[in-house]
């Protein structure tokens, strides 16, 4: 018992394990959660500014996933045999950048939603894209972490638009990033900017044709894409 006990114990302490990725630091929630803490510190006595309180943290969490996964070896027998394994970790801040797919498709020369994250009006296949664990995937691609997932994902979301909607020339995935309203911005009724991510817009003729599509990826963060 006191065996499983340690074992289980040193695999759940906390580690940046997932985090230690340098375009993901570059996310506006990270940063605001890094930036928060350094200006702590620095109320603290602690003279860091926080280009450098954020090269500390990453050599002080490269270091602790380097002492974590030492420690952990021989444990990892026993961890397969009894399936002990943690996949995943609790949420260390809220996400206060979100964002929201939306689905498009082009009828007649103009786009028209079809599917927005969330919404009672656009809810084409909602069924599986507002299912828990699509969600938890959806969330991810939004993430450049997740490039070639979220291709795939749009890749099969074409193959279906180009059936539910045979007037349809292409289809247009892309995600709205924007912060989340303060309280008192949501008593105001003011919704903070936003801009469009992770864009790809899809020819659905050669999935008719030829079950196969050509993505058309004009890149994510293009200039002019803010709103």
């Amino acid at each position: 018992m006191l065996v499983h006990v340690v074992a289980v114990g040193l695999a759940a302490l906390p580690a940046p394990e997932g985090g230690m990725n340098r375009a993901a630091w570059k996310d506006p929630t990270v940063q605001d959660e890094l930036n928060t803490w350094a200006a702590r510190l620095r109320a603290a006595g602690l003279d860091l500014g926080d280009e450098e309180f954020q090269a500390v943290l990453w050599n002080l969490g490269t270091r602790t996933i380097a002492a974590r996964k030492l420690v952990l070896r021989p444990l990892q027998p026993y961890y397969r045999f009894l399936g002990t394994h943690q996949s995943w970790r609790m949420f260390v801040a809220p996400h206060r950048y979100p964002a929201r797919l939306h689905i498009d498709v082009e009828e007649g020369g103009a786009w028209r939603p079809v599917y927005v994250a969330r919404s009672p009006e656009y809810r084409w296949r909602a069924r599986q894209l507002d299912d828990d664990r699509m969600r938890a995937a959806i969330f991810r691609y939004a993430w450049p972490a997740y490039a070639r997932a979220w291709r795939s994902f749009s890749a099969w979301v074409a193959t279906r638009a180009a059936a539910d909607f045979p007037e349809a020339r292409r289809v247009r995935l892309r995600y709205d990033k924007r912060r989340t309203p303060s309280p008192a911005e949501v008593e105001a009724g003011v919704e903070p900017p936003g801009r469009w991510i992770r864009t790809r817009i899809i020819d659905l003729e050669p999935l008719r044709d030829h079950g196969a599509g050509s993505p058309a990826d004009p890149g994510d963060d293009r200039p002019g894409s803010s709103r």
